[in-house]
């Protein structure tokens, strides 16, 4: 008996009405009839669908392999004494250009990185969140350096990441993009890369994909809209937010104009991101994060061959210093407790709408093969 096909009604049914959509963008970035589209911060559709299956096996919340995610990108499987993914070298480092790191976020390594990219012909654009005039995240592909410093830092909420490698494939007309993203959206852009029904010329477009360190995301109108109006904040006026030392901060310029305990927008976290366990984006090729170094600098993981070369080669060019960073040393403990952390918080977290049997059942099958 032939199985029903898997249609955008089954990623409504099985995962964003389970609150378990990132809003990575896959879905409707592989749509090739182009009928998905964002409503807020869910897809949603806008035409007749071709039923042709696809949306439903580029998710990277239906059926993700972590045996074969890890034997594409790497060529092997993590070991036990691996547990937060394959390593090649770890370091410390920021950009040298002082101009990248005001622009960037924690020594603006990914700035200096994906500048190195393009200059060196490595890839041809790169995926990066931009934001409008009111901080909502929207994908942006940048094909210079200048491109990339208006759009450098964090954004603490979500953007559908993959619908920025479709523009530089579709509109830009480019094909070897770089991809910055958070854990499940390095995933989604893995998903799509070893999916039997990926999305074929998304997926040899990803030549590059670098991943930030991440706990968690907030809901844009709670946090932004909402939130930070009932704190007398100015969105238009707000230069740069960030999460430092427990606080989330808002600057003007160089001047603080919120700073409060992260418990206090503990409510506005997405219900996705507390079903997550990846904190240090296992699989791209390079994972930044501030975790583990100095002020100022970020924390630097390469993972794949492709990803050490990029950081060996942008040294020796100037564009990023190093220091070696032990994993036996103090800041690298503290990246794999945060790590801990939030797989223990995922561990404990009750998928919407499921039985207390299917819990349980969910949470055993993910001890081999994570979400």
């Amino acid at each position: 008996m032939l199985e029903r096909p898997r249609l955008f009604g089954d990623l409504v049914t099985q995962v964003i009405r389970q609150k378990l959509c990132t809003f990575c963008g896959a879905c409707m970035a592989a749509c090739p009839v182009n009928v998905l589209w964002p409503a807020g911060e869910e897809p949603t559709i806008v035409d007749k669908c071709a039923l042709c299956e696809i949306c439903y096996y580029q998710c990277p919340r239906v059926d993700f392999s972590r045996e074969d995610v890890e034997a594409f990108v790497f060529g092997r499987s993590r070991r036990p004494d691996e547990p937060i993914g394959i390593i090649r070298e770890s370091y410390t480092g920021r950009a040298v250009a002082s101009n990248t790191q005001a622009h960037g976020q924690d020594g603006g390594v990914v700035t200096a990185l994906l500048a190195y990219a393009l200059d060196s012909k490595m890839i041809d654009a790169a995926v990066v969140a931009g934001k409008d005039s009111m901080w909502r995240p929207k994908p942006a592909v940048a094909t210079n350096y200048e491109q990339l410093a208006n759009n450098a830092g964090t954004k603490y909420t979500p953007s559908a990441a993959l619908l920025g490698v479709r523009s530089a494939l579709y509109e830009y007309g480019k094909s070897r993009v770089g991809m910055v993203g958070t854990p499940c959206q390095v995933k989604a852009a893995r998903r799509i890369q070893t999916s039997p029904l990926g999305n074929r010329r998304l997926a040899q477009a990803m030549r590059l994909v670098i991943g930030l360190f991440c706990m968690e995301s907030y809901g844009y109108e709670n946090l932004m809209r909402t939130y930070l109006a009932d704190k007398g904040v100015d969105l238009s006026a707000v230069t740069k937010v960030g999460i430092k030392k427990g606080s989330f901060i808002a600057l003007v310029g160089d001047t603080e104009v919120l700073h409060v305990p992260l418990k206090e927008i503990d409510d506005f976290v997405r219900q996705s991101c507390r079903q997550c366990d990846d904190f240090t984006a296992e699989y791209a090729d390079i994972s930044v994060g501030a975790i583990g170094s100095a002020s100022g600098y970020s924390t630097i993981i390469a993972r794949t061959e492709i990803g050490l070369e990029l950081v060996k080669q942008a040294e020796k060019a100037g564009y990023i210093e190093l220091c070696a960073l032990a994993q036996e040393s103090k800041g690298f403990q503290k990246v794999l407790s945060m790590a801990q952390a939030k797989r223990l918080r995922k561990a404990v977290q009750k998928p919407i709408g499921a039985s207390s049997e299917q819990f349980a059942s969910k949470d055993e099958s993910h001890q081999t093969t994570p979400e």
